[in-house]
């Protein structure tokens, strides 16, 4: 993960996961390297799954916004995940610190982003 190694990241993570998929930080880290691998759809599945595992995990909703918003180019749906994580968390932070509420404005009042 870490040394930008997506593929060799996959395996290793599909192999914890098959020990014990209980983790949604894993199911997460396999998300962004499906993400750095190409694999958009994928990457939002294993977000699902993440927060099947853990209903409020927030890294995981923020980060499918992210997939939606910038590689499936799902505006409304990228909108919906931040809203979700603000229901949440009310103070959710982008890792740049901007405020996910500021980032759902953002998008709400600049169509063409």
């Amino acid at each position: 993960f870490d040394s930008d190694q997506p593929e060799k990241a996959i395996g290793a993570y599909e192999k914890a996961l098959s020990l014990d998929n209980s983790s949604a930080d894993l199911w997460t880290d396999l998300s962004v390297m499906y993400r750095r691998s190409g694999q958009a759809q994928k990457a939002i599945a294993s977000f699902e799954t993440a927060m099947k595992k853990d209903p409020g995990h927030e890294t995981s909703l923020f980060n499918k916004g992210i997939v939606l918003m910038h590689d499936i180019k799902d505006k409304e749906g990228a909108i919906a995940a931040w809203r979700k994580l603000v229901d949440i968390n009310p103070l959710a932070m982008a890792p740049n610190g901007q405020s996910v509420d500021e980032l759902i404005t953002h998008y709400t009042d600049h169509p063409g982003n």
